[in-house]
């Protein structure tokens, strides 16, 4: 026997207590009827999603080595050891206004990113080798780190790595569609000279050196977190948040 779902038993009961009603009265129920009836029988639950088809093995073999590791690769003093640090009396984390660029340039939340477009000179200009000059006109926020800052700095940027995985050599990088820097790690000499900087896009995860020679620093999936983390504990906010 047939079972009724509760839809069909509701339209049954409503037919049968309209047997003595006035026509118009029948009309106007039966159109409610319709209605309630399309409701109770649309109502289907959505079909579940197929399950996503499994990551080749060479896939999850790329997808585990960009996931970052934390080793004790180096120590404390050969990280300082590597350029820029290695040549660098004093060394600072600043924010900055975005510069102008060519095409507006939004936020997740939709918000026009603000865009310094009042002082032509840019942030750095390159004057000499390994001299440059820092435009303070545009820096939000900075701070200079301490022996035991430079040490966590250093360590974030040398220590954690790729993942090692059997087979696997290259290096996958993150690759942003904007680079909007707002943040830097800024080097200078005994003179309060810029020699170096390291300039980083959170919002877009990418980065720029001013040097060549600066020591190799492998971006895996989380080194921007991490990054970010470090200027945010260091009270630097703009570009970070």
């Amino acid at each position: 026997m047939k079972v009724k779902s509760c839809g069909e038993r509701l339209l049954a009961f409503l037919f049968y207590i309209v047997g003595d009603m006035s026509l118009m009265r029948k009309t106007v129920l039966i159109i409610a009827l319709g209605l309630i009836s399309g409701f109770a029988f649309g109502q289907k639950k959505p079909p579940v999603p197929p399950p996503e088809p499994p990551l080749s093995r060479e896939a999850q073999q790329e997808k585990l080595r960009f996931k970052c590791l934390h080793t004790d690769k180096y120590t404390a003093a050969e990280r300082r050891s590597f350029f820029p640090f290695a040549t660098a009396s004093k060394i600072m984390l600043i924010s900055f206004d975005a510069y102008r660029l060519p095409d507006p340039i939004y936020s997740d939340d939709g918000k026009l990113m603000p865009v310094d477009d009042t002082d032509p000179m840019p942030l750095v200009t390159p004057i000499a080798p390994n001299r440059f000059v820092l435009n303070y006109r545009k820096v939000k926020e900075q701070k200079t780190l301490n022996a035991a800052d430079i040490d966590r700095l250093t360590d974030i940027l040398y220590n954690v790595g790729y993942t090692p995985v059997k087979g696997l050599t290259y290096e996958p990088e993150l690759f942003g569609g904007c680079y909007n820097p707002r943040n830097a790690i800024v080097f200078l000499d005994a003179k309060g000279n810029v020699t170096q900087y390291i300039e980083l896009c959170f919002h877009c995860q990418g980065h720029s050196y001013s040097s060549s020679k600066t020591k190799h620093i492998e971006y895996c999936e989380q080194k921007y977190d991490l990054l970010n983390t470090f200027f945010s504990s260091k009270n630097i906010q703009f570009g970070t948040l």
